[in-house]
């Protein structure tokens, strides 16, 4: 692909229905990556699954840093692109690999360094203790080459372009799937890596995709172009920042509330936090549908930003809603309807089935809550204002916190209160976000006349 795609024209619910499905499918590939790596890593037993769930939180935290840049770029990219600025779009796109190459090293430098300490606070104990600083110790090199992967899928998806980071998705996928049997298990003679054996697969796997994305950009061409000198443009990375960081501070939230969750639920021994391991990697497979409705949802909204298009913003965030709406209440029932069933494809400890079994179960009725609260923040990410999201992620994360650390223990509750309180909280940040958007989308309206201003001298509402 040589050309943005305009997002600012025809029917908007065309337009996220066809930009959503190439993410949606990359998401669905994401997903059968997870359950194919934990089904693996569960034919070792519930020690192996704990050691991959308590690594893999460190995801979030990753996912988080990635966000930070990729929000703000996305966004930056989408609006330039709007405005037909397609050099302002190149340098942005150029700052964003700058940005992705320094904070992942440093990142993966943290991560080396802190294995054995991490692993050992979220509760790892012998088998999973060993095989959990393993993999980390794997997975920290792997900080820097997902930083940058997600990072330039994002600026791609600024421009409209959800294609290519899905086939690019897609390939490495099928190659990490290959892979892990043969290096977890030891296929044709190769050694046996155990849990090991998981992270060199992903790894390699994202080394692959890192490759062909530097061909398109370098070699085949791209709409976003890297000319001109590689020097820190202040400016430019402070306005990345100013969006990216409240966006990326959100997942931190989410990482310290999987912490939190790990850390009580570590009294209940090694089969309660492999079932938390499982449960969570369920859902996040549920979610995963609604991420790619709501990613798309942030390019059209930008786009329609920087154009000056704002009656197009609401009616994305109605039919993006509607859709995510659909697909997480889809997967509720399925929770419900077949919850031990879903737990039985990685584990047939009984603990395990019945700590899993409670928490899809419950956690699955806040689906709906997950899926509104996303399709606000797009709305949020769009128009480069995305510090509410975070006041409500930092509400929900301290309620949390403080309910689950006291709540059980004073009453006596069992180990479904913490799930209880895990949807009351997500209940109150749903209504934080949405009050303060519906504010946000009030003042954009009485500020910003689409007809009557020129979009080249539009300032942001955010920036008054």
């Amino acid at each position: 692909m040589n050309k943005s795609i305009d997002l600012t024209q025809g029917s908007t619910s065309k337009i996220l229905v066809r930009l959503s499905l190439p993410i949606v499918f990359a998401m669905l590939m994401q997903t059968l990556n997870l359950m194919a790596d934990l089904y693996f890593v569960s034919r070792l037993g519930p020690d192996a699954v704990t050691a991959l769930s308590i690594s893999a939180n460190a995801f979030f935290i990753i996912y988080g840093l990635s966000f930070v840049i990729g929000t703000g770029s996305m966004a930056l990219i989408a609006q330039a692109v709007g405005r037909k600025n397609e050099e302002q779009a190149g340098r942005v796109f150029q700052q964003s690999l700058i940005l992705s190459l320094i904070s992942g090293i440093v990142i993966c430098l943290i991560g080396l360094a802190i294995a054995r300490p991490y692993i050992d606070f979220l509760g790892g104990k012998e088998n999973a203790f060993q095989w959990g600083v393993e993999y980390f110790q794997i997975f920290s090199v792997s900080f820097l080459v997902l930083q940058v992967l997600f990072v330039i899928s994002s600026c791609y998806r600024g421009t409209g372009d959800t294609k290519t980071p899905m086939i690019i998705g897609v390939q490495s996928t099928a190659l990490n799937i290959v892979l892990a049997p043969f290096l977890i298990f030891g296929w044709l003679d190769l050694p046996s890596l155990g849990v090991r054996g998981a992270a060199i697969a992903s790894l390699s796997s994202q080394l692959y995709g890192l490759g062909i994305y530097i061909y398109l950009i370098l070699v085949k061409g791209s709409p976003l172009r890297t000319k001109g000198s590689w020097r820190l443009d202040i400016d430019i990375i402070k306005r990345i920042l100013s969006i990216g960081v409240p966006s990326g501070l959100s997942f931190f939230f989410l990482a310290l509330n999987m912490l939190i969750t790990y850390r009580v639920m570590s009294v209940y021994g090694t089969p309660a936090l492999a079932s938390v391991g499982i449960g969570s990697r369920i859902l996040q497979a549920l979610y995963l549908p609604v991420v790619a409705i709501t990613s798309a949802m942030a390019a059209i909204i930008g786009q329609n930003y920087g154009a000056g298009h704002h009656g197009r913003i609401r009616e994305t965030l109605r039919t993006g809603w509607g859709l995510a709406s659909g697909v997480m209440i889809s997967g509720s029932i399925l929770c419900w309807i077949l919850p031990t069933s879903l737990i039985k494809i990685f584990s047939n400890d009984p603990d395990v089935l019945y700590y899993g079994y409670l928490y899809i179960t419950i956690v699955s009725l806040g689906n709906v809550m997950v899926g509104t609260i996303m399709a606000i923040s797009a709305v949020f990410q769009g128009v480069g204002k995305t510090y509410p999201t975070l006041l409500g992620a930092a509400i929900d994360n301290a309620l949390f916190a403080l309910f689950v650390f006291t709540l059980p223990g004073y009453f006596g509750w069992g180990v479904e209160a913490i799930w209880w309180i895990k949807l009351a909280t997500a209940l109150i940040e749903m209504f934080f976000d949405g009050e303060w958007l519906r504010q946000e989308l009030r003042r954009v309206y009485s500020f910003l006349q689409p007809q009557s201003m020129d979009s080249s001298m539009r300032i942001p509402v955010h920036q008054r």
